[in-house]
This record gives C-alpha cells, structure tokens and sequence, in this order.
C-alpha cells in the first residue's frame, strides 16, 4: 500500500524536494502553501498522487482541521513532515558579523508571539490529529524540520532560536507519549543550506559557516529529502531525536 504523506510548507524549497522525492517513491502525497499558490499548483501536477491545500501555521483551528482534511482524503495518514515556518522580520537577520546579533531588544510582544505562533503553536495544533489518525492505522512517523538554532548555540534571533528550543522539547515529550502507540516523532535539524530562508544571512556569517563547517559547504535540499524521506518510510525504532544536518559545524 502506498505511504499517505502530508508536507506542510510543500511549496518551499525544503519542502518542494521532499515532495518530489516522496512522489518518486510512490507515496500519496498532500502538501499546503502559503502564499505561493502557483508553485503549489505547478507542484501538484508534477507529483502524481498528490493536491495541495492553502494554511496558516498561526491559525491553530485552520491547521487542525487542514490536516484532518487532508487524512481524509489520502484514506489515513502515515506521515507528517513539517516544512514551514517562519524566520521572522528580515532586520533580525541583517547582521554585519556573527557576533553582531544585538537584537534583544528590537524584539517586542508582536514579534515573539509570532513566531512562537507559527513555529512552535502550529506544531501542536497538527500534531495532535495527525496522532489520531496515526493512532487507527497502527503507528507512524512525525518529523519537524527545523533550523539548528536553538539546538546548537549558534548567532540566532533570539525569539527564532525560542521557537525551535520549543519544538524540540515538545518533539522529545511527544516522542514518550506517542510511543505507545507506534508513533515515531524526531526533529531535523538544518544547518545553511543553498536555498530558501539561508538567503537572507549576510556574507559574514555565511562565510564564518563555511569556515567552520566540516565540509566546507552548504547542504543541498536533495540532502535534506533523503534523511526526511528515510524517516517518513523506513524508520521504526528512533524517536525523540534532533536529528542534526549541519555538515559537521
């Protein structure tokens, strides 16, 4: 039987590639878009098996029943990735050298609870029907992708860092409580990678990366697809981990 996914944040850059991949493996695939309703589109069609839903992360009610929709319609769940989320106001990120993060103090009220919002509130608000239906069909697999800013101590927005901290704390709780139930729920961790939100890092951290980067490069979105894909299908033994894709920083 075909493995019955859902991508949230299927049109990004991390998420596109594990979609395409995931169709390639034969999965019946839904994914959500945010905005990009035309590569979502363009997406679907290219995938096989798959349709594509618009969602907002920070509407918990629209994410639940978004999930649920999209459980129904592939005839169970089998996996949920986690692809997007927010990195926050571009000034954050404007930085003239990796030790130059002095934000503390731009960050107001607005600006955490949005992030926390999306990025950490989100994730409970699809993860909890997505364990129900994990939960009839016998088990399977969760997996949140994330940055590695609040897992590693890394120059980080501070209320971006928060946010993924969350998440792998809740990643780690859920993990004990799922277990039960044959429900596997890991976290993966990306280093910079040559697309998508790493745009918007300066020259000077990009190059202090590269500096102490084991391989000397940034990874490939493919990379990232691979490990996730291997999670979503083959995995059946590790839950609650962070698992780290950074190149060896």
């Amino acid at each position: 039987m075909s493995h019955r996914c859902l991508v949230l944040g299927g049109s990004g850059a991390v998420g596109s590639a594990i979609c395409r991949m995931l169709a390639r493996e034969g999965s019946s695939i839904a994914f959500t878009y945010y905005q990009n309703q035309t590569a979502a589109m363009e997406l679907a069609r290219n995938c096989g098996f798959s349709f594509a839903m618009r969602c907002d992360l920070a509407d918990y009610a629209g994410v639940t029943a978004t999930v649920d929709l999209a459980a129904e319609r592939l005839g169970g769940l089998d996996a949920l990735i986690v692809a997007a989320g927010t990195s926050g106001d571009d000034r954050f990120w404007k930085c003239a050298s990796p030790s130059n993060y002095d934000k503390l103090q731009q960050i107001d009220q607005a600006a955490f609870d949005e992030m926390m919002a999306v990025n950490a509130r989100g994730i409970l608000a699809a993860c909890q029907p997505a364990a129900r239906w994990m939960r009839k069909n016998g088990g399977g697999n969760i997996l949140i992708i994330r940055s590695i800013d609040g897992i590693k101590p890394v120059p980080s927005p501070i209320h971006f860092a928060a946010s993924t901290a969350a998440v792998k704390g809740m990643v780690e709780a859920m993990s004990k409580e799922l277990g039960n139930y044959n429900i596997r729920v890991n976290i993966v961790a990306l280093g910079i990678l040559e697309e998508g939100a790493s745009r918007k890092l300066s020259h000077e951290v990009i190059d202090a990366y590269l500096k102490h980067c084991s391989l000397q490069r940034f990874g490939k979105c493919t990379e990232v697809a691979e490990i996730v894909c291997w999670l979503a299908w083959e995995n059946t033994y590790m839950t609650g981990q962070a698992i780290i894709l950074d190149g060896g920083l």
